[in-house]
């Protein structure tokens, strides 16, 4: 039995979407599962840059509430398995007291998508890293295995964290694309989709309005204003060019989604992106990544060949993921 831990479904992230993809594959191959999703009443941002961080933590506290419940029922037994969503979760360590004093061998897996153990994210923004680092090495060592999406992220974390090279399982996470539009007109639009946050640097895609080659260009950044998934999606398929400064990514869900709508991508030569995309959406430079964005712009179809080949490695990537999850858990448990 999988004991399913999702991520509060939100707007405008990929949780609302990963909470039907999940169930809907668990229930095409007939595994047994069970959901933990208390109440949960907000649907959009309203503080933080990318969940509701008090609303969030009531929503875990809640789902520890479920859990619990289920090992005083008896409920959890020999071979089970609860995947969380988001390992970065804080009381996880109940799991691991439950099991070493019940001696019930149930697993504790789940998917990582971030930690302070990088010195460009949120968590470590916030000055979290002084204590975080030994809650991390604590959930690390309980663990059982830890999906990831890129082999980048793998190398972040085992570069300062304490944790043993076969629990980290680089596995992809899902992405189906259910939102390009055949067709669509591409007008001279250069797209931002990513958060306004300092490790996104907006403030370069807002120096690109000044360069002389993409005068004639309109800008949008995705994120200046609450919209709906569906108007995002249809910002994305508009645009010609997706543009990252990004300098934390472990992963890279918004230029994944932007190529998928017919977006060609520029991206920085690091990161998640050094594995994810060929060296032709590449830039070392500002420089070189405003000549980049002018070309592509002006030959936009020029590039369809390349583009193509990168939306079939996305989608093959985004559908093998949470196969790939579930093989590995089936090496261990009863599923």
């Amino acid at each position: 039995m999988i004991f399913n831990v999702p991520i509060e479904s939100i707007e405008e992230r990929y949780s609302k979407q990963w909470n039907k993809w999940f169930p809907r594959f668990f229930e095409s191959q007939n595994i047994s599962y069970e959901t933990i999703y208390p109440k949960h009443l907000e649907s959009t941002i309203l503080t933080g840059r990318f969940l509701n961080i008090v609303t969030s933590n009531n929503f875990k506290a809640k789902q520890l509430v479920e859990i619990t419940e289920l090992f005083n029922l008896g409920l959890i037994h020999n071979g089970d398995v609860f995947l969380f969503h988001d390992l970065w979760f804080p009381g996880l360590e109940m799991l691991a007291y439950i099991r070493n004093c019940t001696g019930i061998k149930f697993g504790i897996t789940g998917i990582l998508h971030a930690g302070t153990y990088d010195p460009h994210d949120f968590l470590y923004e916030m000055k979290m890293e002084s204590w975080g680092k030994h809650l991390e090495n604590s959930w690390f060592a309980f663990a059982d295995k830890i999906f990831v999406a890129t082999m980048f992220h793998k190398g972040l974390i085992r570069k300062s964290r304490k944790v043993s090279d076969e629990k980290i399982v680089v596995t992809g996470l899902p992405l189906y694309d259910e939102f390009s539009i055949l067709g669509s007109l591409r007008d001279k639009t250069i797209v931002f989709p990513h958060r306004l946050d300092p490790e996104k640097q907006p403030e370069l895609f807002d120096k690109l309005k000044e360069e002389p080659l993409l005068k004639t260009y309109n800008f949008v950044k995705t994120k200046d204003g609450f919209i709906t998934k569906e108007g995002y999606y249809k910002q994305l398929n508009s645009g010609k060019v997706a543009v990252s400064f990004a300098l934390q990514e472990t992963w890279g869900i918004a230029m994944q989604e932007s190529v998928l709508c017919g977006c060609l991508p520029v991206v920085p030569r690091r990161l998640s992106y050094e594995e994810l995309y060929p060296n032709q959406f590449k830039y070392s430079t500002y420089k070189e990544a405003v000549s980049l964005i002018a070309n592509m712009s002006k030959n936009y179809n020029s590039y369809d060949k390349l583009l193509k080949e990168t939306q079939q490695k996305i989608i093959k990537n985004g559908a093998n993921a949470i196969p790939n999850i579930v093989t590995e858990l089936r090496k261990d448990y009863t599923i």
